[in-house]
């Protein structure tokens, strides 16, 4: 008997070796042994958690058209994928490549950050308030108080 069932195609990793190397970050495949592509493709999400050592919780959008309503309809779904050096926010967009399976969730590599979230830290806010208030120019306060009165007529 054969090890390799000849009915059924398993993608090349369920093959590879495990190496020093691997373990730095899953090798990215895109062909299984028949020599056909992949159904997994890289995909573009927001970052929805990373409360997790080296792991983040991607949230991915597509649309697809529904024929019954001629519409357009948003679906999103939720992948877990392998962050190794934890970079990874709240609110940042990635781009996610397959890899092989990491555990019994994680199928995904975050291959890059397109975009950092801006986050809101309270300390941060209340820095930068004192700074305006302390500074010659006129203050935040002072600038949208002014805004919101109506204009004088001097003419």
């Amino acid at each position: 008997k054969t090890l390799i069932n000849t009915r059924k195609t398993f993608p090349i990793f369920f093959f590879s070796t495990i190496s020093d190397s691997s373990r730095e970050r899953p090798r990215v495949l895109s062909f299984n042994l028949s020599g056909k592509k992949l159904k997994m493709k890289p995909v573009i999400g927001t970052v929805v958690s990373n409360k997790m050592q080296k792991s983040v919780v991607v949230a991915v959008d597509r649309l697809f058209h529904n024929k019954l309503f001629n519409r357009y309809v948003k679906r999103t779904s939720k992948f877990m994928a392998h962050d190794e050096k934890d970079s990874c926010n709240i609110g940042d967009r990635v781009k996610l490549d397959p890899s092989r399976p990491l555990s019994k969730n994680k199928h995904w590599v975050v291959a890059e950050i397109i975009k950092k979230a801006r986050i809101y830290s309270p300390q941060a806010a209340a820095a930068a308030v004192a700074a305006a208030s302390t500074s010659s120019s006129p203050s935040i306060a002072d600038s949208t108080a002014q805004s919101q009165l109506p204009p004088s007529s001097t003419a």
